[in-house]
């Protein structure tokens, strides 16, 4: 995973570092700070059915600059291809040293199974990358821990 810093000069508006970055199956906006479902990839893919499925790229932002309103756009790459980008998401930062949870949600239908990577950015600088896999087997266990942040 990258972890970068974006936005202008501190003290003019957001200036944006990545605290954490997970993926969640079954998200759920009356929960935000609930991340249970968290996954490291997908399985059960198969030729006749590619799954289709629904991912929330779950950043915890922590902002070194001034008061505002910060837009990231999500998107997915596999390695050597071209990033596509699926959405966007925004929430308001009022303090330095403030923290943020911004959920950016995806649907994906995969082609092929492989490595994809999820790419987040801001002010049209790469934020974060965050890998996950896609198999033919079956989906990868992950212990069930109640995090939450907030």
């Amino acid at each position: 995973m990258a972890l970068e810093t974006s936005g202008t000069a501190a003290g003019t508006r957001p200036r944006v570092t990545v605290a954490f970055a997970m993926f969640c199956q079954g998200y759920d906006p009356e929960r935000p700070t609930d991340l249970r479902q968290m996954t490291t990839g997908i399985g059960g893919w198969r030729a006749d059915a590619p799954p289709t499925v629904e991912l929330t790229l779950a950043l915890g932002l922590w902002n070194a600059g001034g008061p505002g309103r910060i837009t990231c756009r999500v998107g997915i790459r596999r390695p050597g291809e071209d990033t596509t980008f699926l959405g966007e998401g925004d929430t308001t930062l009022s303090d330095p040293g403030e923290m943020a949870l911004l959920p950016l949600k995806m649907t994906l239908t995969f082609e092929r199974p492989g490595t994809y990577w999820a790419v987040c950015e801001f002010d049209g600088v790469p934020l974060v990358e965050v890998p996950f896999a896609v198999s033919e087997a079956p989906p990868p266990a992950m212990p069930v821990a109640a995090l939450d942040v907030s």
